[in-house]
């Protein structure tokens, strides 16, 4: 029962009892007049007066007798005697009982009724008495309305005061303030509580307990949020970081070491991207790490991974590892679908590691090679294996000064379906993940040498790289011995390059590559150099009959001077030590003005020529 609804039924028993109240009074005052009428009726009545009797002056005479100017009586009917005849009026006896009693004694020869009409008092009286009634009831009415606006009110503050978050001035009901804070302050705390048992949870189902990040459920579930249609304008920045090294480690270092590796990783991650708030890392499966940037360019996701990149090189001086990780970057948008997306960014990931130690790559665009599947790419790559679906290209480097050969580097093109030519890089990055790679190595320098026998002179150089997979291979290097030796004249003209992150990666194995190229009469390049002093070292322990100066350093050649005074070194030290310095990457005029005033003895870039097939440069 509502506060409202008993206002309503107390004010409605207060108007009856008064309503009681007033018509008992009125009944009182009434019955006692009409009593007295009764006995005066009575006594009229007694003096046996007839019917005949009866004239206007009887009349006058009687009613002036009774003190009733406005009492009549009428002949109802004749009878011949009284006895049980007698037939009050059925109203008078029921509402005023007491006048019937004062007509029980009264006998007479006719029956009669009585038509009342009260005197002027009794008119006034109740004439008060209905004015009472109506005022009251009216009173009754408002007094209701007024109850309901009240309350109505009253229900408004106290919304007012529990939704209000700022302390009013005024408090209209202090004391409900009051009470009303501390429940909302009780409130406040088993929500809190609550909500901090929920987030637990939630940290519990998606947060990985090594690394503190969110793990591989919520980053597919953020994923798809962003990809969805409803987000017509959403785009992000999806990188990918590898933590290649995690199995070396848990082998020869032990798990506890290897724990310490990925939080390490998690940490170096968070620290290069805290000044992105919108940010967000996740550690999706054992070595694998995701970054999910919303709204970033391409132009700041290089300079992201770069800086990534730098404190990988670091970690991994300090800690004496072949590498640390990789990057795989690529842009996301809404409508892609999520395979399609992972996808590209593993194959980002692939082409990465093809680069060298702790390098990354970015795939922004879709190709529909780079879609397939590791299926699809098994498939294609096994077929080129064994239909040898490849074209030669080759590349050739002007030479500067006499005693440099002709030289010309091999590049190679895999032919798929309907004749079409595949991405290289991305062929070469699959084919690593599926241990392919010294297979592809196999075939390219047998196809190599077979075009030798016909397109080679003795005056030139064939240029052909090496994988990183290939030089660290033990069989790799006892089958391309034998092969070299079965070939002396073609193996003198034959220059393996090989990067020199490929190298630095391992001393020890690239050296014996290296040794076995000279026991067999090969020479070897050592192929994007000059990162940093550190070349040096490696120049002095490999002593390579061919330095190719990586095209970073010469795109910067013409207008930084320290990579001016960095280039005359290298080409300084590498002539004292018999060796040929080529300029890979050379395109502006300026570059090779520059260049030649150096001494560089070679010169290789779109400049020069572009890659075509290998049988129409011999031709």
């Amino acid at each position: 029962m509502t506060d409202y609804f008993r206002c309503n039924l107390f004010l409605t028993f207060v108007f009856l009892c008064m309503l009681l109240s007033a018509l008992g009074f009125s009944y009182h005052s009434l019955n006692s007049s009409l009593a007295v009428q009764g006995s005066a009726v009575n006594d009229a009545l007694s003096q046996k007066i007839t019917v005949d009797s009866i004239t206007d002056d009887n009349t006058k005479l009687l009613t002036d007798h009774l003190a009733l100017s406005q009492l009549f009586i009428q002949t109802e009917s004749i009878s011949s005697s009284w006895e049980s005849n007698i037939n009050y009026p059925t109203l008078i006896q029921l509402v005023f009982p007491q006048l019937a009693k004062k007509f029980s004694g009264a006998t007479d020869l006719f029956s009669y009724k009585f038509k009342l009409r009260f005197s002027e008092k009794d008119n006034a009286v109740i004439q008060l008495l209905s004015t009472f009634i109506i005022s009251l009831f009216i009173a009754y009415l408002l007094c209701l309305a007024s109850v309901k606006r009240l309350l109505v009110s009253v229900e408004k503050n106290i919304l007012h005061e529990i939704g209000n978050t700022i302390k009013p001035k005024y408090q209209s009901f202090p004391a409900v303030t009051r009470l009303l804070a501390q429940h909302k302050a009780e409130q406040h705390r088993e929500l809190q509580g609550q909500h901090d048992k929920i987030e637990a949870l939630s940290k519990q189902i998606n947060m990985d307990n090594l690394t503190g990040l969110y793990n591989r459920f919520f980053f597919r579930g953020e994923l798809v949020d962003i990809l969805s249609e409803k987000k017509q304008s959403q785009s992000a920045i999806l990188a990918l970081v590898r933590a290649t090294a995690l199995g070396h480690i848990n082998k020869h270092r032990g798990f506890q070491l290897g724990d310490i590796y990925l939080k390490d990783i998690s940490n170096m991650l968070k620290q290069c991207t805290k000044r992105y708030p919108d940010s967000q890392l996740y550690r999706v499966s054992g070595p694998d790490f995701a970054i999910i940037i919303p709204n970033m360019t391409a132009a700041v996701a290089h300079k992201l991974a770069r800086e990534i990149k730098a404190n990988l090189d670091e970690y991994q001086s300090l800690h004496e590892l072949e590498n640390v990780a990789y990057i795989g970057i690529t842009t996301i948008h809404s409508g892609h679908q999520p395979e399609q997306v992972l996808a590209r960014a593993d194959t980002a990931l692939a082409k990465a590691q093809l680069e060298g130690p702790n390098y990354w790559a970015f795939q922004q665009q879709d190709s529909q090679q780079d879609n397939q599947g590791q299926t699809y790419w098994k498939e294609v790559i096994e077929e080129i294996i064994s239909k040898r679906s490849l074209m030669l290209l080759s590349q050739p480097v002007q030479p500067i000064h006499r005693n440099m050969k002709n030289y010309q580097e091999i590049y190679t093109r895999f032919i798929g379906n309907n004749n079409a030519v595949l991405p290289t890089h991305t062929l070469f990055a699959m084919a690593q993940r599926l241990d392919y790679t010294v297979k592809l190595d196999q075939i390219i320098i047998e196809n190599i040498i077979s075009n030798s026998r016909t397109q080679m002179d003795g005056n030139s150089h064939w240029g052909v790289n090496l994988t990183s997979h290939s030089v660290q291979s033990s069989a790799f290097i006892v089958w391309l011995e034998r092969l070299l030796l079965r070939e002396p004249n073609i193996a003198a003209n034959l220059v393996f390059e090989i990067d020199e992150v490929v190298l630095e990666r391992n001393i020890v194995s690239s050296k014996r590559a290296i040794d076995m190229l000279r026991r067999v009469g090969s020479r070897s390049a050592i192929s994007k150099f000059g990162h940093g002093i550190s070349s040096f070292k490696l120049f002095k322990e490999l002593k390579p009959n061919y330095i190719k100066i990586d095209s970073s350093l010469i795109q910067s050649i013409t207008n930084d001077n320290a990579s001016q005074q960095f280039l005359r070194m290298i080409v300084d030290v590498a002539h004292r030590m018999s060796c040929q310095v080529i300029a890979e990457g050379v395109e502006e005029l300026a570059q090779k003005q520059l260049l030649e005033s150096m001494y560089v003895d070679g010169i290789q870039g779109y400049l020069i020529a572009r890659p075509a097939p290998l049988s129409k440069i011999v031709s």
